[in-house]
């Protein structure tokens, strides 16, 4: 018996066949669309509208606070090192240094495994055991007394972290578009921000009571720091398990018609549709595509500064300032960040400049921060202070690294690249520290020349990938001109007792494969 399912505009859905190589198993989200389809009215631009404010709204109102842990947790080793814990953990200057290598080095061995596992287990319960373990790792740390102890906790700390932020990008993907994507995620990472100005306040006021010796159990304030940021991390584990979800599907807050129709949304950018089903077929062409490179190179130029933002409060103390000083100072830092972010979604929001122009100007603050760091003099505390505070924080990493994901299609593709952007951007990370020996105290003029030629490197990658993608477009668009292909292609797979036919829309097919997926830039 052979069947074609049809529905009010959408020409059909796919029932997949396991021997199919370019479609998946039928995932919820399409056994949905496939089942309700003919009862759905057709998706209006006004009801897109209201359908993608509705999803920015719910969807990240729980993931913010993922990212406000990312920041939170992230920050707490920084902040500790003008809170006591030299005092407290048998280790020295380059030793503390180590352990931000170490950390990478766990996030470097974690990625390839946690993408796997991501994919098969749904990001959801990924994201929700990574926090899990997180929150165990860092109540971990107010026990340790030596830098070895501290270093194999930092170690696995970084494997719990490695994966979440590229299986929050791939889950906001299945939810947003190619062109709003990127906005939507710098909002989400905006709230870090408030995470950072948090652990300031807090450290300000344990540094203080610390001071006046009215900790309670004798503690010392980085312990207390930590063990403040474990609750908050249990607190925000459990309400996320019982309400994130996996895919539009899973939503809590969609109507099965709103379900359906952002579905829709994403299936008309022939941007692929996810699946749990891993092709080395496309991690293959992932790694044979100059794209994937270019994003990649972009992604360890970027990270190659990144320990600035976590040398900062010492920095700042060897600037003459007191610890209590230098950790009011750090809340500059997330404020600046979070008008940098907002900056840069407006760019995306209310004008067509493209992601890689936007990453590309977002780098100038660092540019003339790092400047300043280098022509003042040292008796200038005042242009040393600002130069620090401009320059090490900028919204280049989920830029490039959203950028990559919109402009692949092919699910194991897009998680592979996303993956080994990370990946890029853990070895620069395990480098970065070595650039702060303390034989370059106070003024760090060499790591600080270093951080400036990233600077400018890294925005020339930008201009660079944008400029290929261009390139690229105009030859798709020429092409389906001439062939007259912009019409869709089916093909006739065989389910079982049924014989469906499927439109490229609903095939796992990669950017390279479907010539009619316009690169966003």
């Amino acid at each position: 018996m052979s069947t074609e399912r049809k529905g009010k505009n959408s020409e059909a859905i796919q029932v997949f066949s396991k021997e199919e190589s370019h479609v998946q198993s039928m995932q919820p989200a399409e056994k949905a669309l496939l089942a309700t389809k003919d009862n759905v009215p057709p998706l209006t631009p006004e009801l897109e509208g209201k359908l993608v404010r509705k999803n920015f709204w719910f969807l990240l109102a729980q993931t913010w606070w993922i990212s406000f842990l990312i920041h939170l947790d992230k920050s707490t080793l920084s902040s500790a090192s003008t809170m006591g814990i030299f005092d407290d953990v048998d280790m020295t200057k380059n030793e503390y240094n180590q352990l931000f290598m170490l950390f990478y080095a766990g996030y470097l061995v974690a990625l390839w495994p946690g993408a796997y596992i991501s994919q098969r287990v749904g990001h959801k319960y990924f994201i929700t055991g990574s926090l899990f373990l997180w929150a165990l790792l860092l109540g971990v740390h107010p026990a340790v007394k030596t830098g070895k102890q501290m270093m194999a906790v930092r170690f696995l700390l970084g494997m719990t972290e490695s994966q979440i932020v590229p299986s929050t990008a791939v889950l906001h993907q299945s939810f947003f578009p190619p062109r709003k994507s990127p906005w939507v995620q710098l909002l989400w990472w905006s709230f870090g921000s408030l995470a950072n100005v948090l652990l300031t306040m807090i450290s300000y006021k344990l540094i203080v009571e610390d001071g006046n010796n009215s900790l309670a159990g004798s503690l010392s304030s980085w312990k207390w720091l930590h063990i403040i940021c474990t609750v908050l991390t249990f607190s925000i584990f459990v309400p996320l398990l019982i309400f994130l979800p996996n895919s539009p599907v899973d939503a809590k807050w969609l109507s099965v018609e709103e379900k359906v129709h952002t579905i829709e949304i994403i299936r008309n950018t022939h941007s692929g549709v996810s699946n749990s089903t891993f092709r080395w077929s496309q991690v293959r062409e992932c790694f044979t595509d100059p794209k994937s490179w270019l994003f990649i190179f972009h992604m360890f130029f970027n990270e190659l500064p990144n320990n600035t933002s976590q040398q900062l409060p010492l920095i700042i103390v060897g600037f003459g300032f007191t610890p209590a000083q230098s950790a009011l100072f750090n809340i500059i830092k997330p404020l600046w960040g979070m008008i940098l972010i907002l900056m840069s979604a407006g760019l995306l929001y209310g004008t067509r400049i493209g992601t890689g122009y936007t990453c590309a100007i977002s780098y100038i603050p660092c540019l003339i921060g790092g400047i300043i760091e280098l022509a003042s003099p040292w008796s200038n505390k005042v242009a040393l202070v600002l130069g620090t505070q401009i320059s090490t924080f900028k919204p280049s990493y989920l830029l490039g690294l959203n950028w990559a994901g919109t402009t692949t299609t092919g699910h194991t593709k897009k998680l592979c690249l996303m993956t080994s952007c990370i990946v890029a951007a853990s070895v620069a990370n395990m480098i970065s520290p070595e650039f702060w020996e303390s034989k370059y105290q106070p003024q760090y003029t060499l790591p600080w020349a270093f951080m400036t030629a990233f600077w400018v490197i890294s925005p020339a990658m930008c201009i660079i990938i944008r400029f290929c993608l261009h390139r690229e477009n105009k030859r798709r668009q020429r092409l389906i001109s001439e062939s007259d292909s912009d019409s869709e292609r089916y093909e006739f797979i065989e389910a079982g007792n049924e014989i469906v036919k499927i439109s490229d829309r609903d095939r796992d097919c990669t950017d390279r494969e479907n010539l009619k997926f316009i690169y966003p830039l």
